[in-house]
């Protein structure tokens, strides 16, 4: 016999955490209109609403339905097209409805209950609007409704015979955006996941999500702040995996936090205190053979920090990947270097670029982290703002943990910042790592589901070809800071 009502709340609990993004750093398109209380509550998925997910799903079928009709009366329409805005500390995913590549124009398709309020939409409305045509690069798009009570009943905005026939990009209302994921994210670092109404860092603003708000909270360790407002830990770099336990730093208490192991960890570092500086040159252009073996590989254009798979999408649009594991656009190096030695030109006419009249100067093979890597994982270690372009002078402090590393060493593309590749796990619970460095710059580990856009402009002094195992120097870094 069949247990419905366990089996569908399974298959609802399920699917309803396909709708969250626990990293901080990224944020859905659909949520960003949100104020900033109620995109912190839905983007974390701290929202119970038992109704939601009927509502949610039997709108998309609806969504669906239409987004087949119209794609197949007009091929040259494109429908669920999956956008990766990279604006440095965050990130926006998204699938625009329905993209018009002939009029250059972002279509939004809302199925809804009624017409509380049309004309002018919904702020939050435009709001997802926006970040679909900053996505895609055009300057104009489109809200569509359809009631759900009548397929028929169809309203637009602007409306046909309105002045205007598109809503226009607005580049400061994108910008506000941007800012207020900045603050919803700096929210997460310093105070992580709430467990609780009272840890919700945001108050209440008096809309109307906010009035009928009905929270849940998940048992969830908050990732700890060293106090000075700069993020210390990230334990959600796995979708909505927080895990039972994480690691403290920063915290200064009469108890002695301090095990053993880290202890041991720590020693393996001996970062200098003091302002010397050295010089970390570009000595030629290599591709390590530690990374050349591995099918782990997508090519990006060295401008915009999205991957580029143009075997899986057919373009050189930014391709799906952080959405879903089970969406997998990586390849062997070869189709990579293959896809990267092409004439631009060539490349355009077989996987067209967003914008034929501004292509890029050169495509890159790029790296891509595995969703579930191997043991141990390749991790990406990533040194911001350290280095003088100019002179290739860094901190003693940040040449001292390349050393430590050992690893494969590349400048990055404006030529201040570092990448390391190495192999090794962060500890236990820590999905991702962040931290100030002492003199200047910040430093990020990842060891899993993340884009780096490589150089491969190699660091003189640093192994041409060694990925080593470095476990323990990822953990001393994490302990030590």
């Amino acid at each position: 016999m069949i247990d419905f009502e366990e089996q569908i709340s399974s298959i609802l609990a399920a699917d309803s955490d396909d709708l969250y993004e626990r990293d901080p750093e990224t944020f859905f398109a659909a949520h960003i209109g949100f104020c900033p209380r109620q995109l912190y509550v839905n983007k974390l998925g701290l929202s119970k609403s038992k109704t939601y997910w009927g509502k949610y799903r039997a709108s998309r079928l609806i969504q669906d339905y239409f987004e087949q009709q119209l794609s197949d009366r007009n091929p040259t329409l494109e429908t669920e097209v999956s956008l990766n805005i990279d604006e440095g500390p965050v990130r926006f995913l998204g699938r625009c409805t329905l993209y018009d590549p002939a009029d250059e124009i972002a279509y939004v398709l809302k199925v809804r209950n009624g017409w509380y309020k049309f004309s002018p939409p919904i702020d939050r409305h435009l709001d997802q609007l926006h970040i679909y045509m900053q996505g895609l690069g055009v300057e104009q798009g489109k809200l569509v409704y359809v009631s759900k009570n009548d397929l028929s009943d169809i309203r637009e905005w602007p409306c046909p015979d309105a002045d205007s026939s598109a809503v226009q990009f607005d580049e400061s209302r994108y910008e506000q955006l941007v800012t207020k994921a900045k603050r919803i994210r700096n929210q997460i670092w310093t105070h992580g996941i709430a467990t609780s109404e009272a840890e919700i860092p945001l108050e209440k603003c008096g809309c109307y999500f906010c009035q009928e708000e009905s929270l849940a909270f998940p048992d969830a360790v908050r990732p700890m702040s060293d106090g000075s407002g700069e993020p210390a830990l990230d334990t959600s770099e796995n979708r909505g995996c927080m895990a039972e336990e994480t690691v403290e730093t920063g915290v200064t208490d009469s108890t002695d936090r301090t095990s053993s192991t880290e202890a041991e960890t720590r020693d393996l570092l001996d970062v200098p205190d003091s302002n010397d500086t050295r010089i970390l040159d570009v000595d030629r252009y290599h591709i390590p053979a530690g990374l050349r073996d591995l099918d782990i590989w997508v090519v990006w254009d060295g401008r915009s920090k999205v991957a580029l798979a143009p075997w899986q999408a057919d373009t050189m649009y930014p391709c799906e990947w952080a959405a879903s594991k089970d969406v997998n656009p990586r390849r062997g190096f070869q189709k990579a270097k293959m896809v990267a030695e092409l004439p631009l030109r060539e490349i355009h006419r077989a996987w067209p670029f967003p914008d034929g009249e501004d292509l890029p100067e050169a495509v890159h093979p790029a790296v891509l982290l595995p969703h579930d890597p191997p043991d141990p994982p390749l991790s990406f270690v990533d040194f911001d703002d350290v280095r003088d372009p100019e002179t290739g002078e860094v901190s003693d402090e940040v040449a001292t943990l390349v050393d430590a590393l050992d690893g494969y060493t590349e400048v990055s593309q404006s030529g201040t910042g570092l990448h390391v590749y190495v192999r090794g796990r962060l500890p236990e619970g820590v999905g991702a790592f962040a931290t100030a460095l002492s003199q200047r710059g910040a430093l990020e580990i990842y060891d899993h589901a993340r884009f780096t856009g490589g150089t491969w402009r190699h660091v003189a002094g640093t192994p041409l070809d060694s990925v080593p195992e470095a476990t323990d120097v990822l953990e001393a870094i994490v302990f030590q800071y």
